[in-house]
């Protein structure tokens, strides 16, 4: 029984231990969109392609910072994303695919969740052109309410379910 225990504990223990690769991108420097800070859990659904995923990612918007990262369905680490007054960094699991781009990323949360109005909307607008965005209610609520994005150019749709911490 403790060998058992001891072996699981050492897969484990090697797969949270799995490589990462670190990127940096160009992009503008950080700043709080409308100056309200946010923590916020989100469950992503959805597929790409004919793979699906599911994942957990959690995002703190700070007045220095935005950190984001994400777990998939076992819980591994599948990237991390530090957007600050440097610009963006991020580090992506090995198993992840080269395409999951913390860029494209960053550029979708910008298009769903800031307002329409903030001058990063125009800085991400030749990513977005593509996506259908639909809200459970309005963007106004999206941080805590269930969100529809479709990219039928890159062939992925996904649910995102949004739950903002209490600050």
């Amino acid at each position: 029984m403790l060998t058992r225990f001891l072996a699981i504990s050492l897969m484990l223990a090697l797969s949270a231990c799995a490589g990462m690769n670190r990127e940096e991108a160009e992009f503008s420097p950080w700043h709080l969109p409308d100056d309200t800070p946010h923590e916020v859990v989100q469950m992503l659904r959805g597929h790409y392609g004919e793979k699906s995923f599911a994942m957990q990612v959690r995002l703190s918007l700070t007045e220095n910072k935005m950190q984001v990262a994400g777990l998939d369905a076992l819980g591994r680490r599948a990237f991390d994303i530090l957007w600050d007054e440097n610009g963006v960094q991020s580090m992506r699991a090995d198993w992840v695919p080269e395409g999951l781009n913390a860029l494209d990323i960053l550029k979708v949360i910008v298009a769903v969740y800031w307002p329409k109005d903030d001058p990063m909307q125009a800085r991400v607008a030749d990513r977005t052109a593509d996506l259908a965005i639909d809200y459970q209610s309005d963007r106004a609520h999206a941080w805590n309410e269930t969100t529809e994005i479709r990219d039928p150019k890159s062939n992925y749709e996904m649910t995102i379910i949004s739950y903002e911490l209490k600050q």
